[in-house]
């Protein structure tokens, strides 16, 4: 049995919803995500598409700049963890982000393929994996 995808929308909702400074917001969806994109964590694809499916890369971007922008958390100095997964720089402009919220232990990694020289088998963040509802909650877990 496949588990249910959330979509951008959604995964922006129920972010407001967990965030207490704004989670007494009595506003829709589509206001959710033009404030996001007009403080600056969310992008215009992400308020244009609200219904396409949430992959791993976005989701790391947009908590990562949530993190930033509206909780106030500034970026980690040392990320030499993120360094362990192979496709890391497989986007250029989503490393810090990926970099981030994987270094927090917000975001795991997966273990794919034979071991490498450390007897361990390779790590990857799975960029366009997409992500499910259940996997969306334990995201927001970690932030909150």
């Amino acid at each position: 049995m496949q588990e249910e995808i959330i979509s951008v929308g959604d995964f922006v909702s129920n972010l407001f919803e967990a965030h207490k400074k704004i989670s007494d917001w009595k506003t829709n969806k589509t206001e959710l995500l033009h404030y996001g994109h007009f403080r600056g964590w969310l992008e215009d694809s992400d308020e244009r598409n609200p219904s396409s499916p949430l992959n791993r890369q976005t989701a790391a971007r947009i908590i990562h700049m949530f993190m930033l922008i509206e909780l106030g958390i500034p970026d980690l100095q040392d990320i030499t963890p993120a360094y362990a997964l192979k496709d890391l720089y497989t986007c250029r402009v989503c490393t810090n982000h990926l970099a981030q919220v994987y270094t927090r232990g917000i975001m795991k990694a997966e273990k794919k393929g034979e071991p490498d020289f450390s007897d361990s088998p390779a790590l990857f963040f799975n960029h366009l994996a997409l992500v499910s509802k259940n996997e969306a909650q334990k995201i927001m877990g970690k932030v909150f």
